[in-house]
């Protein structure tokens, strides 16, 4: 699998691997709270908080996913 870099992965939506982790963007305009669960951190809801960027879209960058790895999305 080809990685791309940070800033290409923010332009993107879903799971986005890259040179240094994997990048997780999604729309959720209505959301209070987003955070990313995932095999890479026991499937905690709070461990990855994501950051709102405007318009709805949401981001994280983790550098502890890799790829094969589960995840979902925690919206609140």
């Amino acid at each position: 699998m080809s990685t791309t870099s940070v800033e290409n992965a923010r332009a993107g939506m879903g799971a986005i691997l890259h040179e240094s982790g994997v990048a997780f963007r999604v729309w959720a305009p209505h959301a209070d709270a987003v955070c990313v669960a995932g095999s890479f951190n026991d499937w905690s809801t709070d461990a990855h908080p994501m950051a709102k960027e405007g318009d709805g879209y949401w981001y994280a960058d983790i550098a502890s996913a890799a790829v094969g790895d589960e995840y979902r999305y925690h919206i609140v």
